[in-house]
């Protein structure tokens, strides 16, 4: 049976990230990650509301179409449309540690609750 790695928004060193790996440890939220994350949300989706100018990579298209914005019907569209482009490739398959790697990386960088958090959205 493997060990437990609950993500939390404590930095991670590469003794860590090797028993991670190589001891197979399975990857889980913490409750503080899960409440970072959900405020995030939170104020990213009050953001969209009481604003009204386009702000990239939440309601806009992405690199040429940045200033494009998208509507409200759409971004789920747009989200799904992100995560599918993402999601392609040639060539050889991904090891699975590196696939998982790569994973808790982008958890572990949502877990600090900042994402959207740019000079476009401070917080009051």
């Amino acid at each position: 049976m493997s060990a437990i790695h609950f993500i939390d928004n404590k930095a991670l060193d590469l003794t860590k990230i090797k028993e991670i790996i190589f001891e197979n440890q399975q990857l889980e939220l913490s409750v503080s990650a899960i409440e970072k994350i959900n405020e995030c949300r939170l104020f990213l989706d009050e953001k969209t509301k009481s604003i009204s100018k386009p702000l990239y990579g939440i309601n806009t298209g992405f690199g040429a179409l940045y200033n494009v914005k998208i509507s409200e019907n759409n971004l789920q569209k747009l989200q799904e449309n992100l995560v599918k482009t993402h999601a392609c490739g040639t060539g050889e398959e991904v090891p699975k540690e590196i696939v998982k790697l790569m994973l808790l990386f982008k958890i572990q960088s949502l877990s600090y609750g900042h994402s959207g958090n740019n000079n476009l959205l401070t917080r009051p």
